[in-house]
């Protein structure tokens, strides 16, 4: 077993549209968050994970302003699933390796125009590499793709606010202790 606490920068797609072209979504930024691997021999393993950033709320495409930013949103990532290694050499001390894992993103925005929440269904594929330091520490780079559907828009429908599916790619990288 192998607890990696990460760190990263998440790239955040539009995750909802308006009318007259809007678009809603996240800005760009850093995220933190921790990962639990259980290894099932060589080369298989379950994770699991959970993923945090905080950011300004954007809105794309407003008329006479172009993008507008509020502050107050919340983000969350939460996954378990089955990553794939591929050790190098007769030690195996690289491994890169492939994941599919399936959770939940959980998004909330807090401020004085807008107030809502809602955690949606989401599938994460990746790819990383392991380089196992020594003992039982190691170091971990990862890309991840975040799917989600953010189609349950409650208070928004009414105003013409629609749920997309969009994309979150996560750039992580993490030092771990083995168990």
């Amino acid at each position: 077993m192998r607890v990696i606490p990460t760190v990263g920068y998440l790239v955040f797609g539009s995750y909802f549209s308006g009318p007259g072209n809007l678009e809603f979504s996240n800005e760009n930024g850093p995220a933190y968050g921790g990962e639990l691997e259980v290894s099932l021999g060589r080369r298989f393993s379950v994770i699991g994970s959970a993923l945090h950033a905080t950011s300004d709320w954007s809105f794309r495409g407003v008329p006479l302003l172009g993008t507008v930013a509020v502050g107050g949103a919340s983000l969350w990532f939460y996954d378990a699933g089955l990553r794939l290694r591929f050790p190098l050499g007769t030690t195996g001390r690289v491994s890169p390796y492939v994941q599919a894992s399936a959770g939940a993103a959980r998004y909330a925005v807090s401020n004085v125009l807008l107030t809502d929440q809602a955690t949606n269904f989401a599938f994460s594929g990746g790819v990383g590499v392991l380089a196992q330091l020594g003992g039982r520490l190691s170091l971990q780079g990862t890309v991840k793709d975040y799917l989600a559907s953010f189609k349950s828009v409650d208070q928004g429908v009414a105003v013409g606010v629609e749920g997309r599916r969009a994309h979150t790619l996560a750039f992580l990288v993490g030092a771990g202790i083995g168990f």
